[in-house]
């Protein structure tokens, strides 16, 4: 009785480590499997608001060369699939007579050069998207509709949508760009098509027509409080409600300061908040106002069963550099105290901030 016990208890030792191995052959398969993704990677930036003395500092013989202020930045960008920056300044051509704060208005030629950096994912959408009225929105539909990229927050039609569907290494991606007003200026013939200020339900609507039928939703917000270090309550509750209609990431601008980012778990899908870039390129005053950043995400889709994960959230700290005119972008962790004294504090300071809600990003 006693061998036939050992017996029994040996058959179910031996079969117990039959399953586990067999477990573990099947996990290892399944990872293996799992490692088979497709990959889009994606870089964004903040507020490109070009103020007189940018347009005096590239001007010659009546032509403006914007070129030289990217050169810096330019091999950071075009590391990445996808590059995103909000155009604040409305690109009417200079047929219309360039201007500056509060109304603003840009050559084409800075288009020419934020394309030449490699952006290819722009915000139309601000509050200064109808500065200059209908002619200027038109002329700069009309110019990115010539050029090779994505754009989103204007429209010359009623009939057309907002929101861009596009591929990108066998990932289907959507896209959409919202402000939250126009400056008080209201839409030229009651033409809501020309400026696309946010709603909730326009949100609503637009997302759910092409949830099921892309894998990523990129949702540009122009929103919150100018100045301000941390967002606000509309901007939280937004977040949230844009989240729970399976938002993948939400890029936000305007506060021409950097905010926090954050990232919101669900059972169905994550989504990644950035609350505010900062600005990319201005001639504001103040030491927060000259600091913005780029963030980056790797964005993989599973070969195996579609699913999304969005990992490798980065944040890399930029400067505005003006000197004698002359300006540049300049990564952070290229300058040195003649460039900005107390550089290594400042760094400090915007990284605790850009991870108050979020720990896991990294800054550089």
């Amino acid at each position: 009785m006693v061998i036939n016990m050992k017996k029994i208890i040996l058959l179910v030792m031996i079969l117990l480590l039959v399953f586990l191995f067999s477990n573990k052959v099947q996990d290892k398969e399944i990872i293996k499997i799992e490692e088979e993704f497709y990959h889009v990677s994606l870089l964004a930036v903040g507020d490109n608001l070009i103020h007189s003395t940018i347009y005096e500092a590239v001007k010659s013989n009546n032509n403006y060369d914007f070129k030289p202020i990217f050169k810096e930045v330019k091999p950071l960008i075009r590391q990445y699939d996808l590059r995103f920056i909000n155009q604040e300044t409305i690109i009417g051509g200079k047929e219309l007579g360039l201007s500056t704060y509060p109304a603003f208005n840009s050559p084409y030629e800075l288009g020419d050069a934020l394309v030449d950096a490699g952006f290819n994912l722009i915000s139309i959408a601000n509050n200064h998207t109808l500065d200059r009225g209908e002619i200027a929105v038109l002329n700069t539909i009309r110019y990115w509709d010539k050029l090779p990229v994505t754009y989103s927050g204007a429209l010359d039609s009623s009939y057309k949508s907002n929101v861009k569907l596009f591929n990108k290494n066998g990932i289907k991606f959507a896209f959409v760009a919202y402000t939250y007003g126009t400056n008080g200026i209201p839409h030229p013939g009651g033409k809501e098509y020309l400026a696309n200020v946010y709603s909730d339900q326009k949100a609503k609507v637009d997302i759910q027509k092409i949830r099921n039928i892309v894998d990523v939703v990129i949702v540009s917000m122009h929103w919150g409080e100018e100045y301000q270090d941390y967002p606000n309550e509309l901007q939280k509750k937004q977040a949230r409600f844009l989240s729970s209609l399976g938002v993948d990431l939400i890029i936000g601008h305007h506060p021409h300061v950097i905010q926090p980012v954050e990232l919101i778990n669900s059972d169905s899908r994550d989504t990644f908040i950035i609350y505010s870039l900062g600005n990319f390129l201005s001639d504001q005053k103040g030491i927060d106002r000259l600091i913005g950043m780029s963030v980056s995400v790797d964005i993989y889709k599973s070969k195996l069963n579609n699913r999304v994960i969005i990992r490798n959230h980065k944040a890399t700290l930029l400067y505005r550099y003006k000197n004698n005119n002359e300006f540049k972008i300049k990564i952070f962790h290229d300058l040195n105290n003649e460039y900005l004294s107390d550089y290594i504090k400042y760094f400090e300071q915007k990284k605790e901030l850009i991870q108050a809600f979020y720990k896991d990003i990294e800054v550089n």
